[in-house]
Order: C-alpha cells, then sequence, then structure tokens
C-alpha cells in the first residue's frame, strides 16, 4: 500500500492544499515551522482518527474557521481507495470510496483496509521522529516480539489481549517486588500480625509510665512555646536594627558638614554670570570673523590670468554659466549609461557562454504549446520508467517464486487444515477448566489444553507442494513479460518526442534537465538585447549634448581645450563666483571697517561688566565663583538627605540605634538574641518529638489487640492466601501458554528482522557496526574495530538513534507482505553527523524500491537529485 495524493482542507496552517506523492522516496523539504509536522500529524490523524478534544495541542484545528479535515488517495492491490475524514465525534466523520470502480465503501471497512495496522503500531513503527527514535533505549525483545504477533498472527490482537487481561489480573494479586498487590499485602499483614501477637503480653506493663510520660511534656511544651514567641520578637527587633545600621552611619556623616557663605551665589547671580560671558564670547567673535573676512576680501583682490581672458569674451561665456547645472547632470547621465551597458555586455555575455551554439548562436525559446508538450512528454517518461521498473521487479519475483516451486519440496500433511481446530480445541480446553471446582481439577484441565494446543501447533505439518503454484507463476510471468515489451516501445516513442523538440529549438548540445532552466536564461537574454539598445540611443544623445557644450566652452576659452567636462565645469563655476564677488566687494570693505570699531567697544563693555560683577562678590575669577556656588548647593542637598534618611528610619528606629556605641556592639546582641533562640527552639523541637514517640507507643498499645483474636484473625489471613496463590498459578500459566502459542505463529520473522537490521546498520554506520543482537532485555551491538558488544546506553544518542532507524527500516522490510505502509520520517535525522545522514539518504532511496518513505526535513542535502528521489517545497 502506498500513498498517491494528500489534500488538505483546513488542517494547522494548511488551507485547501494538495501533495502529491510517489511509490519510492518523497523527500518534502522546509525550514521550522513549515508545517513537517503537520503533515506527520495529518497522515496519522486521516488514517486512525483525530484526537480527542481533551488534546487540543494534537488536533492542529484551524485558526481561519476553515472546515477541519482532509483527504488521503491511498493505492492497496492495485485498487485505489480515497480515505476522507472531517470533524465529528469519535475521532471525526469518515468516508471511504473505491475510486477505481467508482463505488461508496462503508466506513468501517477502512480499518479492514488498513490491518493488521491500527494507530498504535503505525505512530510506534511507521512515524518515525526525534523523539520517537530515542524509544531504542527501551527496546527489547519481547517489545518487538509483541509487534511481530500484531502483524504476524491473524487474531492475535484478542489473545494478546487476553494475555495482557491475565497478566494484569496475576499482578493485582502478586508480585515479587510490590506492595500493593493482594498476595503482597497478605504477606505484610501476615507478618505484622505475627509480631503484633508475639508482644500481646508485654503491652500493659509500660501503658500507664507512658501516659505520665504525656502529661510531663505536653506541659514542658507549652512553657517553651511562650518563652520562644517573646525571644523571637527580641531577635526580629534586633535584626531589624542591624538592617538599617547603614543607613543611620549615611545619617550621621551627613550631620558633620561645614556652613557655607550664601549671600552673592545664589542660582539668579550663577545665572546673571552665565549672560555676561555669553555677551563677552560673542562679541569677541564677531571681531574675530569681521577681521578674518576683512583680510580675505585683501588677498582675493588680484584676478587669475583665466578671469583676465573672460574679461575679453564675456558675451560667450555668460551664457554657459546657464548650462551649469545642466551640463552636470548630463555629464553624470552619460557615466551612468556607460556603466550600465558595461554591466549589460557581461551579463550577456555570461549567458551566451553557458547556452549559445559553438557557432555562437543563442537557442530559441518555447511557445506555451511546446512547454506544455514537453512537461507532458517528460512525465510520462517517468511514469513509464517507473512502471518498466515496477514490472521488471514484479518479473524477477516471479521467476524467484516459479523456481522455488518446482515440485522438490515435502508435501503437506493431510491433519494440517485442521491446525486452527487443534489450536482452538485446545484454548477451549483450557479455558473451560477454569470454572471447574478445585484446584487440582483447574490444573489438569489447564495442562490438557496446553498438550492439545502443543500438538496442533507444533506436531501437525501445515506444508504444500510446490507444484499447485507453478501453472498460474506462468501465466503470471507471461503476462508481465507483454506489459514490459509495450512499456520499453512506450518509451522510446517519448524519448524521440523530446529529440525532436530540442532539435528544433537549437538545444540539441544541452542535456535534457537544462532546457527548463535554459528557458529562464533564453528569455533573460533577449530582455538584455532590447534594453542594451535602448541603453545605447540614449547614451549617444547624452555624449552629444556634452560633447557640444565642451566645443563652445574651448572655443570661447583656448586655455580649456584638452581637459575633462568635470574640470572645464569646476573653472567654469570659479569664473562665475569670482565675477559675483567682484561686483559686492567694493560695498562690503567700507561695512567691515565700521563692524570692526563697533565690536572693539562691545568687547571692552562686557570685559568691564564682567570684572564689576566678580569685584563686588571679592573673588579674582569665575572658576572661584563656581567653586563657591557648588559647595553651597552641596550643603543644601546633605541637609535634605539627612532628613530624608530620618524620615526612613523613623523616630523609634533612630533612637534605638543611638543608644548603640558602634556597630560590633549591635552585632554581639543580635548573635546573643539568635543563639538564645536557636536553644529554646532546640528544646522545644525535643520535646515535640518525644510526645509523638508516646503517642505512638500509645497507639500501638491499644491497637494490638488480644491473644485470641490475633491468632483467630492469623488462620483466617493463610486460607486467604492459600485461595489467592491458586488464583495467581492460573492467571500466569495461561497467560505463558498464549504467548508461547502466538510466538511459534511469527516468531520465525524475528531473525530476519534482527539479520536485515544488521544490514542496515553498517550502512548507517559505515561499517564501523556490523552486527546487532537482540536479548531478552535490550540490543546490543557489535564494533567492527575490534568486535567488543555495546549496549544501547553506551552509545551516543546519535548513533543509538541510527540503530533506532535501522531496526524500524527492517521491521517495514521484513513484514511488508502482512503490512505494506508507508513510512514517514519527520525530521528523525537532526542527531546524524554529516555523512551519517548521506548514508541515510543514500538507505532511504534504495529502500523506495520496495517500500513507500515520506521524509520531511529541514536538510537541503536531502533534495538533491537522485533516481527514485521526489522533492516537495514548503515556504513558511
Amino acid at each position: 500500500m502506498y500513498l498517491k495524493t494528500l489534500t488538505l482542507f483546513g488542517y494547522g496552517q494548511f488551507h485547501d492544499r494538495t501533495f502529491s506523492l510517489d511509490r519510492g522516496l518523497n523527500v518534502i523539504l522546509g525550514p521550522n515551522e513549515a508545517g513537517k509536522s503537520t503533515i506527520t500529524q495529518f497522515i496519522t490523524a486521516i488514517l486512525f482518527g483525530f484526537p480527542t478534544k481533551k488534546h487540543p495541542a494534537l488536533r492542529y484545528e484551524p485558526l481561519d474557521g476553515s472546515r477541519f479535515g482532509g483527504s488521503i488517495e491511498l493505492v492497496k492491490d492495485q485498487v485505489t481507495y480515497l480515505v476522507t475524514r472531517v470533524d465529528g465525534p469519535r475521532g471525526g466523520r469518515v468516508t471511504l470510496k473505491n475510486l477505481t470502480t467508482d463505488l461508496p465503501l462503508p466506513a468501517t471497512q477502512l480499518t479492514t483496509l488498513l490491518a493488521p495496522v491500527d494507530a498504535q503500531l503505525f505512530t510506534n513503527v511507521y512515524a518515525v521522529n526525534e523523539m520517537r527514535l530515542g524509544t531504542v533505549f527501551q527496546a527489547s525483545k519481547q517489545v518487538l516480539t509483541e509487534h511481530l504477533q500484531h502483524v504476524g498472527a491473524v487474531g492475535s490482537d484478542f489473545w494478546l489481549a487476553q494475555a495482557k487481561t491475565l497478566d494484569q489480573t496475576a499482578e493485582t494479586l502478586y508480585k515479587p517486588q510490590g506492595r500493593k498487590p493482594t498476595l503482597n499485602q497478605l504477606l505484610q499483614e501476615h507478618q505484622t500480625l505475627r509480631a503484633k501477637l508475639a508482644k500481646a503480653n508485654e503491652a500493659y506493663t509500660t501503658y500507664w509510665q507512658l501516659l505520665k510520660d504525656q502529661r510531663d511534656s505536653r506541659q514542658q511544651q507549652t512553657t517553651l512555646q511562650h518563652r520562644l514567641t517573646k525571644q523571637r520578637a527580641t531577635t526580629d527587633q534586633l535584626t531589624h536594627l542591624q538592617a538599617q545600621w547603614s543607613t543611620f552611619e549615611q545619617w550621621q556623616r551627613l550631620g558633620t558638614a561645614t556652613d557655607q557663605p550664601t549671600a552673592g551665589f545664589s542660582q539668579e547671580d550663577a545665572t546673571e554670570l552665565e549672560r555676561l560671558r555669553h555677551q563677552l564670547t560673542a562679541s569677541q567673535t564677531s571681531a574675530q570673523a569681521n577681521q578674518r573676512r576683512l583680510r580675505d576680501l585683501q588677498a582675493h583682490t588680484q584676478l587669475s590670468s583665466l578671469f583676465q581672458q573672460y574679461l575679453r569674451v564675456p558675451d560667450q561665456v555668460d551664457p554657459l554659466f546657464d548650462q551649469l547645472a545642466a551640463q552636470t547632470a548630463a555629464g553624470q547621465e552619460r557615466d551612468r549609461l556607460a556603466a550600465t551597458d558595461q554591466e549589460l555586455a557581461q551579463r550577456m555575455g555570461a549567458i551566451e557562454q553557458q547556452y549559445a551554439t559553438a557557432d555562437g548562436r543563442m537557442p530559441r525559446p518555447f511557445s506555451l504549446q511546446t512547454t506544455q508538450t514537453f512537461k507532458q512528454a517528460q512525465a510520462d517518461l517517468q511514469l513509464a520508467t517507473q512502471k518498466r521498473r515496477r514490472l521488471q521487479q514484479e518479473l524477477n519475483q516471479l521467476n524467484a517464486q516459479y523456481q522455488a516451486a518446482q515440485p522438490t519440496r515435502r508435501q503437506r500433511n493431510p491433519l494440517a487444515d485442521k491446525q486452527l481446530g487443534w489450536l482452538a480445541a485446545g484454548l477451549v480446553v483450557l479455558v473451560g477448566a477454569m470454572f471447574l471446582p478445585g484446584t487440582l481439577f483447574k490444573l489438569i484441565g489447564a495442562v490438557l489444553g496446553i498438550v492439545v494446543g502443543y500438538y496442533g501447533v507444533f506436531i501437525v505439518d501445515g506444508e504444500t507442494p510446490a507444484s499447485r503454484e507453478a501453472q498460474q507463476l506462468t501465466a503470471d510471468i507471461r503476462d508481465t513479460q507483454a506489459q514490459l515489451r509495450e512499456g520499453n516501445h512506450r518509451i522510446d516513442d517519448l524519448n524521440n518526442q523530446i529529440d525532436a523538440v530540442g532539435t528544433s529549438h537549437g538545444l540539441d548540445h544541452l542535456p535534457v534537465e537544462q532546457w527548463f532552466a535554459a528557458q529562464t536564461a533564453i528569455g533573460e537574454w533577449e530582455r538584455l538585447t532590447a534594453q542594451r539598445q535602448t541603453v545605447h540611443d540614449q547614451l549617444a544623445q547624452a555624449t552629444a549634448q556634452v560633447t557640444t557644450f565642451m566645443t563652445q566652452a574651448t572655443t570661447a576659452l583656448p586655455t580649456l581645450k584638452g581637459q575633462s567636462l568635470t574640470s572645464i565645469l569646476t573653472q567654469l563655476r570659479q569664473l562665475q563666483s569670482t565675477q559675483q564677488r567682484l561686483i559686492t566687494q567694493n560695498g562690503e570693505l567700507a561695512n567691515l571697517t565700521g563692524r570692526i570699531r563697533q565690536d572693539q567697544a562691545a568687547v571692552k563693555t562686557a570685559e568691564h561688566a564682567v570684572a564689576t560683577f566678580l569685584r563686588t562678590r571679592n573673588i579674582p575669577d569665575t572658576a572661584t565663583f563656581y567653586q563657591t556656588y557648588q559647595a553651597i548647593r552641596d550643603q543644601g542637598n546633605r541637609t535634605a538627605q539627612r532628613q530624608a534618611l530620618a524620615d526612613q528610619l523613623g523616630a523609634e528606629t533612630l533612637a534605638a540605634l543611638q543608644g548603640f556605641s558602634d556597630q560590633h556592639q549591635l552585632q554581639q546582641q543580635v548573635q546573643t538574641a539568635q543563639d538564645q533562640q536557636q536553644a529554646d527552639q532546640r528544646q522545644l523541637d525535643t520535646v515535640t518529638t518525644r510526645l509523638a514517640t508516646l503517642a505512638g507507643q500509645l497507639a500501638q498499645l491499644t491497637t494490638n489487640g488480644t491473644q485470641t483474636v490475633l491468632r483467630q484473625r492469623l488462620a483466617n489471613l493463610e486460607t486467604q492466601m492459600r485461595a489467592t496463590t491458586q488464583d495467581w498459578l492460573v492467571a500466569r500459566l495461561t497467560s505463558q501458554w498464549i504467548r508461547a502459542t502466538l510466538l511459534a505463529a511469527s516468531g520465525d520473522r524475528l531473525p530476519r528482522i534482527v539479520a536485515r537490521a544488521s544490514t542496515f546498520y553498517a550502512q548507517l554506520t559505515e561499517n564501523r557496526y556490523t552486527k546487532l543482537d537482540l536479548t531478552a532485555e535490550t540490543l546490543r551491538v557489535r564494533r567492527a574495530a575490534d568486535g567488543v558488544w555495546l549496549t544501547v546506553d553506551q552509545l551516543s544518542r546519535g548513533t543509538a538513534e541510527q540503530l533506532d532507524l535501522a531496526m524500524k527500516l527492517a521491521f517495514a522490510v521484513v513484514m511488508q507482505p502482512q503490512a505494506a505502509m508507508p513510512l514517514v520520517i519527520d525530521d528523525g535525522l537532526v542527531n546524524f553527523d554529516a555523512q551519517r545522514r548521506q548514508a541515510a539518504y543514500r538507505l532511504l532511496t534504495k529502500l523506495g524500491q520496495q517500500l513507500q518513505i515520506i521524509l520531511l526535513t529541514a536538510d537541503a542535502a536531502a533534495a538533491q537529485p537522485a533516481t527514485g528521489r521526489r522533492v516537495l517545497t514548503l515556504t513558511t
């Protein structure tokens, strides 16, 4: 059986999304949160039912309110079925349809269609992720055997359930290390009763003495409790004072500051000084700037030779000044277009180098009809190739079966058809014996049932002669060979169609796999060709404009000949600036002289104001003023802080702290109080423990009972123990017989699974471990380098997960005739290193020829092209 399509109506983040799958390896590639785990849970939910609403995290209900559910199209025995499941009671409403015959089927037939695989087996074996790969640490021969019995023995589900029920019944009666089972509790009670009986005569001699000790201890406990309460209050008060000591020390330090004068050093005085200093600085800055400007005007009085040349032809040069901005933009545009043309040429050259023919011609692009025809031919070719590979595999299997069916094997015993009858008869006898009166009759009936079942399973031989299959195998081989010949003709026709498309479009020199990629490149090349022609036209226009301007400039000013456009534009701007500066220079010189005299007078006035401010406060400079001003502000801040600390401590706490000379004295009193409190607490704990002991002793003395009652209870208990032991023995023997019988029907597959898993594990670990051994408790592996056997818990996590993957792959391959289910791997290889992950991909691709594998991963290496591997991509 394999899954053909997945359609998600509304499931998690997906809405109306369909995925098509192949029979072999399907790689669904996507980053984190792209929906890989959602798809895995979707497959399980559609096939086996939605989780209940008690587990909302596993239901993946859509948040947009769309219809919850989906459908899966699956193929089994060359018949296509459609399974649809939407929200509803008991795992959702299911509809089943046979698409081959276009007939609806009862929903209950889905369980039969998937049998013998159920939700638990599918989750444990066929749905693989990182968390479930870790179950190899709990793997044992018993666990794998139960999986085999579930799949390999017809009707084993019922008997496994019966055996499990019997085991549970037996465990409720007795477990070697248990405490709650009935027989364990009876044994414990038996031991207790015997001890009570031995002490029954010694109880009353000490009872009155214990009562007196109890009254004295209670009086002492009350006294200690009152004293401990008072001591705790004293300790808490001293501890609080100790915690406030650092704040108290800050309060003391803030009270030692010296007073500072305040007249003339207020905030308003500081603001006034800043204003006077700003006026002085502004006057000095203005005077210095005017003097620099005067020197600059005097230095630029002489004119350059180019300006003198301009004075002879101003009527020719002045129009050029108006074009400076436009010509600057034109030059920049010319440079940009030239760079664009070069970039386009490089991109076209790269495409031509990759896709052009030997004579330099580019292939022609596909039309829409040609694209559709080519895609259809490729799809048909892939399907035909897969069908031929499948038919070849079927033919090989038929030939092997034909060779194996030759009449050289043993004939079947006539009693073989009655094998199941013997087994059923033995079970009926065994179950009936459980209802006989008396333990002896039950044991005799159980032994008789085991003997009858053993004869039916092990004595009767069930083999048939192979010659009965030869005629049917011969007809199947001929039919398969005819289908292979027809498929080869179809493949040849499709290859010829594809070659004709390549010849007509000039793609003969490229591999077929690159034709679609080449179409994108060919379209890009044609677009770049048209774009380059447009750039050529614009470049020619910009170049002509720049050339005309440079000709006009060099004709009027011959000194500029041979210079670049940038140099010409720069010198023309300098001429224009010099022209404008000379117009205004004469009037500006006169104005500068008057402003300089005004600035000098303002500087003197500001200096006098600052000196007067400092002299009235009897300080030499502004630095002294700011030092005094800051000291006054600090004194005010300390006063405010000291008052805030006093408010924080409180008047009572502050007065109590002042009563200690230093912190050491306070610490000594805290330590003394704590020691006294601990001593009182220890004494109280001792008295409390003594009271509890006395209460237990008194309770024990008053509940032991008399000797006569204890002896009767002991006799009744021993009778109950004998009956419980008989029930436990019957349940345990019956369970063991059922498991032994089922193991005989399916145990031959276990060695095959272990052998196949050894081969797979060697491939996954690159032959570092070459052999597996399945013990009754766990798995172990043999290291090839030195032959040492290692248990699973001695392996690294990644190596252990590779072992689990090998076991599950081997189980799926060996059990495929009975349970041909797809294998779903959800990011199960994250703990593999790069080399072993590649080995896993190669193994999964190879196994894709035998069973369907759906690999959901974020590793891009898994999406590398390979025969038999289909890649689907998810996006967040």
